[in-house]
């Protein structure tokens, strides 16, 4: 009796024995659920990526399809890329120009110009996206055969509904598309 008191008090430890198979299997696990989750990440920001580089294509698309008839005038309307809250047309070497922008924009606008000029002024470029931090090193482009049709310098477009809409025409003695609101 003696015996069995000694062996039952020794099984009754208060630790959890678990197999080394059981605890490597756990750490597998966890290890493969990480490395999914960042893969996962990874392959979103890379679509998000190429959809601004879409956006900014098919612009271009679209503008040299208005550019190329005798008279033209359309719309661009398409959905601006997630993180982004403008696309702008502007003249970063003459400076702003805020004379058409409504009272409730013009504070919002004068700082998206302001921090446009900071990063950009010495490039090649006269479209922006906004805020350039989330436009995956493509936040300014050289949009070809454009001229600003408003005074308003940087000219903004921000989502309405989802969508961007930016109106292009071309007259047909105009050399290049007017871009306008």
């Amino acid at each position: 009796m003696a015996l069995l008191a000694k062996n039952h008090v020794k099984g009754k430890s208060g630790q959890m024995h678990l197999p080394l198979e059981m605890i490597f299997s756990l750490f597998i696990i966890a290890v493969f659920l990480a490395v999914a989750f960042f893969v996962i990440r990874h392959f979103l920001e890379v679509k998000r990526c190429a959809d601004i580089g879409l956006f900014t294509r098919q612009l271009q698309d679209k503008i040299d399809e208005v550019w190329q008839a005798q008279e033209a005038s359309t719309a661009f309307e398409h959905e601006l890329p997630s993180g982004l809250e403008y696309a702008c047309f502007a003249d970063l070497k003459i400076g702003k120009n805020l004379a058409a922008v409504n009272a409730d924009e013009r504070d919002e606008i004068s700082e998206v110009y302001g921090d446009l000029a900071v990063y950009f002024k010495y490039r090649n470029a006269n479209f922006f996206l906004y805020p350039w931090q989330k436009a995956c090193s493509m936040a300014a482009s050289d949009i070809k055969h454009i001229h600003i049709q408003n005074a308003t310098n940087p000219l903004c477009f921000s989502e309405v509904k989802g969508k961007i809409r930016i109106r292009l025409a071309k007259g047909f003695n105009d050399a290049l598309v007017n871009v306008g609101i």
